[in-house]
This record gives structure tokens, C-alpha cells and sequence, in this order.
């Protein structure tokens, strides 16, 4: 998913929010071997490396391969995660806010050459650690 995200962003090159849909059934096939955080903000894939290695033969077999896509994406540090529970108001909102600063929807109707254009208040949007960190204790154990 990440590099299908990283490649999109990188080919379309338009505002792009990717987006953890349904994660109220996270904890339904098995616990996380990170925090929440870790997947959402696509942090230091190295760690990620290690813990495919110790789980299954398989992933033994294409290290090399896991640590040039983990180095890609790394590389260009461009993707990021907001989760999406549909039947939570809340989690909804949040996702639209950050879409609609993303395309510019709260600059709709202004003329660039407005001096108004650098005072406008954009829709507030909760630091990273303190939504990601509400989710979690909210879906996970």
C-alpha cells in the first residue's frame, strides 16, 4: 500500500491523503507488532525489516528486496496515513477537514491577489501524535 501510495503521489502529482479505512476491525485478525503511530506515519522501516525476518521463512528469502522498497520510501519520506472509522462522526469529520485543506476547498471563493489570502484561519487539525494516539486507545487494547 505504501508504495502503491508513493507511486501515485509521485506520477499524479496532486494533493493526496491516504487513508486507514476501517479502524474500528484492526484488532480482528491479531494484535500489532507496533503502535498504531508507527504504521500511520510510516516511521523507521528498518525496525520493520527485523520483524519480518523473525517471523516467517518467506520474508527471509527477499530481505534484500524488503530493505530497497523500505529505502525507497524512506527516501522520499511523502506518505503519511489518516484513519477512517465510517460510523464514528468524529474520525469522519477529522478525515474531511484534512482533505478539504488539502485541495484548498477552505480558499474557495478568494482572488490570489487579495491581501486576505494570508490571514484566512484554515480548519484546525489535531497534531499527528495526539489523533493517532486518541485512535488507538479508542479501537486497540
Amino acid at each position: 500500500t505504501v508504495l502503491l501510495s508513493l507511486s501515485t503521489m509521485l506520477h499524479i502529482q496532486l494533493p493526496h491523503v491516504n487513508v486507514l479505512s476501517k479502524i474500528d476491525l484492526i484488532e480482528q485478525y491479531g494484535k500489532l507488532d507496533f503502535n498504531l503511530e508507527y504504521y500511520a506515519n510510516v516511521l523507521d522501516l528498518k525496525y520493520l525489516i527485523k520483524q519480518l525476518k523473525d517471523k516467517d521463512t518467506f520474508s527471509k528469502k527477499y530481505t534484500k528486496l524488503n530493505k530497497a522498497f523500505c529505502e525507497i520510501i524512506e527516501d522520499f519520506n511523502l506518505v503519511s496515513f489518516y484513519t477512517l472509522n465510517i460510523k464514528d462522526k468524529d474520525s469522519v469529520l477529522q478525515l474531511v477537514k484534512v482533505i478539504d485543506k488539502t485541495n484548498g476547498y477552505c480558499y474557495g471563493t478568494l482572488d490570489p491577489n487579495q491581501e486576505i489570502l494570508n490571514s484566512i484561519e484554515t480548519p484546525t487539525v489535531d497534531f499527528e501524535y495526539n489523533r493517532i494516539a486518541a485512535v488507538q486507545e479508542k479501537y486497540m487494547n
